[in-house]
């Protein structure tokens, strides 16, 4: 008996598992003799990337109208590292990784973001390292209005679904000039407002990826909504 052959889960795999392939032999070779003799998967793998970006940012757009007219390739992050200041001095980041908020990769305001790793690949949202004045603006906000932040955070399928972050950066007395009886002064030693999830590889190489990171966004974007409000200076008058 013959079966149909689905090709377009055929042709998924075929761009991802090369993908993946060329981050684990990049890991194994990471210098800049091996990276320029496979310069072309790499720019191969690049565009792959930029594609699945790019679903990523139609399908939250169908939810999330701030992102705007952002374009794939102004979300991700260069592969070549900066090691000027780092005892790290390996040439190549052996993950890709794009930032889904209005501006790209270069946005300071709450959006999604992607890595993509063999056996480390994983999904974000929220704020990493907000600058301080905007870590003040969610600070303040989550203390004058308690409940709608609780609203968001407390949500079961948040819990449930996802993982916080930041917990190893909080600080260990409250920030100064905050209450410090403030019935959750711990959540304003946050200075990172963002949870995630982890996906296997076999997640990675299921032809529905795109649909469950979209559907793992939409969970998390009330987070988002509620960070880019308290970051606002007309959310705050």
């Amino acid at each position: 008996m013959n079966f149909p052959v689905n090709f377009a889960v055929l042709r998924y795999k075929a761009i991802m598992e090369p993908l993946l392939s060329f981050l684990r032999q990049l890991a194994q070779n990471n210098n800049r003799e091996w990276f320029n003799t496979h310069k072309n998967r790499y720019l191969e793998s690049l565009d792959y990337f930029r594609d699945f970006a790019g679903q990523l940012i139609r399908g939250i757009s169908a939810f999330d109208p701030s992102l705007g007219n952002l374009e794939a390739k102004d979300t991700i992050f260069r592969i070549y590292k900066d090691v000027r200041f780092s005892k790290d001095k390996l040439p190549y980041k052996t993950h890709f990784g794009c930032w889904m908020a209005k501006g790209g990769r270069k946005s300071t305001d709450a959006g999604y973001y992607f890595h993509l790793e063999p056996e480390k690949s994983f999904l974000a949202a929220g704020v990493w390292m907000p600058p301080k004045e905007q870590l003040a603006l969610i600070r303040q906000e989550i203390v004058f209005q308690p409940e709608a932040y609780l609203k968001v955070i407390n949500d079961p399928l948040l819990k449930k679904d996802f993982e916080r972050g930041g917990k190893e950066d909080m600080l260990k007395k409250g920030p100064i000039g905050y209450p410090k009886d403030f019935a959750y002064l711990d959540e304003i030693k946050y200075k990172h407002y963002v949870f995630s999830r982890n996906y296997s590889d076999a997640e990675i190489l299921d032809p529905k990826l795109t649909e469950h990171v979209v559907r793992d966004y939409k969970g998390l974007y009330p987070l988002v909504t509620y960070l880019n409000h308290a970051m606002s200076f007309a959310g705050n008058q």
